[in-house]
């Protein structure tokens, strides 16, 4: 090459080297993370929670990079099956379905135990809910032998949990009339149309499909309670006593005994850790506006959300445990951030992706943790009452904003004053606030 080509190429990588020295020395923004929620049915309380987890996210998405979509799915062991596949990050999982996946045993019996499961938070209380219809003559546990009794779909967590009840009554699933052969998705119609005496489920409170079957069917709710009850609560650490608030669905006027299970935000070890600071620390700073955006979700504090011990921390929540900032506890925070309506378990929260309800796919067969009735829930926007509305059974002010309980006892008790809303006219409005200790 010719000189003087030579030396103005010279000058010119000499200009340009502070240049690129600067440029390199930048630092390299980092790429946008995505991760799915696996959570329920659209009339359960797993699908709204995962909405609300999304949607805080999703509006802190310009500063940290994470955005979220939630799943509608058929339940806990749905969820841990997409989760071993990959299909999703994130999942809600029944405490006593986390434990026989951790262990084996259960409906993951002949299966080695998931050391690769890692527990994030613990959410809300899931309650053993037993309905029966109208027409039946049950009131009480026992009355149920002999009956037409649906004990939850097969491999479901619903399944799982009235199992262990029936273990601790001494009874088989013999003892009960066979019940007509149903689909997941409408399994507990035969409460409205006759072909069934009774129902379990385990579901939050409060629950649209539950509203539903005792609005438009007179479905009723039925205490779950006595001495075997007890033994159970002993043996088994991942139950815990439960009530059922009264007035919480229509023609439930006084507060019912039961047992419950939690409900466990669970992700792989190998999520990695910096988005699930992110996570923590998002959830941190808007824990009181989280707690707004369902009803199950009001009695949440720091100290309740910190998970048990199913489950290894993830190495991701080990550095801090979730706390409230000063800002967050503030009034005016507070309501600035929060959205104008709660929404409904059926309708999807403004700033959550949703993507549709997926088969499960996996080896593992699909449950029904959250009830459904066979036919699209109404989407409804539920205003949340406040305290001062509970107390005196009056209906919320306009802008519908609800203030949690400071405390939480393992005793949960719901209280709610049903208005209109559903296709019967009575979906509850509700919220959970502790039980006095017995």
């Amino acid at each position: 090459m010719h000189p003087r080509p030579l030396r103005a190429l010279s000058r010119l990588l000499h200009l340009a080297q502070p240049w690129l020295a600067a440029v390199l020395a930048l630092p390299l923004s980092a790429a946008p993370a995505y991760v799915t929620i696996g959570t329920g049915a659209l009339n359960g309380v797993y699908y709204p929670t995962g909405g609300a987890i999304c949607r805080l996210l999703n509006d802190d998405s310009a500063s940290h990079g994470l955005h979220c979509t939630v799943q509608s799915t058929s339940g806990s062991i749905a969820n841990l099956a997409a989760l071993a596949k990959g299909d999703i990050q994130l999942a809600l999982v029944q405490s006593d379905v986390l434990f026989h996946a951790a262990h084996g045993s259960g409906p993951f019996a002949g299966q080695a135990p998931n050391d690769q499961l890692r527990s994030l938070l613990r959410l809300h209380n899931e309650s053993l809910t037993l309905l029966a219809s109208a027409t039946s003559n049950i009131t009480t546990l026992a009355d149920i032998e002999g009956k037409r009794v649906d004990l939850g779909s097969p491999n479901s967590g619903d399944r799982l949990t009235s199992q262990a009840l029936l273990e601790a009554m001494g009874w088989r699933p013999t003892d009960f009339t066979l019940p007509p052969v149903a689909s997941p998705g409408n399994r507990l119609e035969g409460l409205c149309n006759g072909t069934l005496d009774a129902a379990f489920l385990v579901a939050g409170h409060p629950n649209q499909g539950i509203g539903d079957l005792t609005g438009r069917c007179q479905a009723r709710l039925i205490p779950i309670e006595g001495e075997q009850i007890d033994k159970l609560l002993k043996q088994y650490p991942y139950y815990q006593r439960s009530r059922i608030g009264a007035n919480l669905y229509p023609g439930q006027t006084s507060s019912l005994a039961t047992f419950a299970v939690t409900a466990e935000l669970v992700a792989k070890a190998s999520l990695p850790e910096d988005q699930v600071r992110t996570l923590r620390d998002v959830l941190s700073r808007h824990l009181k506006q989280f707690t707004r955006l369902h009803p199950a979700l009001t009695t949440l504090t720091p100290e309740s959300m910190q998970a048990g011990d199913i489950l290894p921390l993830h190495p991701g929540m080990l550095d801090a445990v979730p706390t409230l900032l000063p800002e967050s506890l503030t009034t005016s925070g507070a309501l600035a951030t929060a959205p104008s309506a709660p929404t409904s378990a059926a309708t999807p929260l403004e700033g959550a992706e949703v993507l549709p309800e997926q088969p499960a796919g996996a080896t593992l067969p699909a449950s029904s943790d959250a009830v459904t009735t066979g036919q699209a829930p109404a989407l409804t926007t539920l205003p949340v009452p406040t305290e001062a509305d509970i107390a005196q059974g009056s209906q919320p002010d306009a802008a519908g904003i609800a203030t949690p309980s400071a405390a939480k006892s393992t005793e949960q008790a719901t209280t709610a004053t049903p208005v209109p809303g559903s296709p019967s006219g009575a979906s509850p409005v509700t919220r959970e606030t502790p039980a006095p200790a017995q």
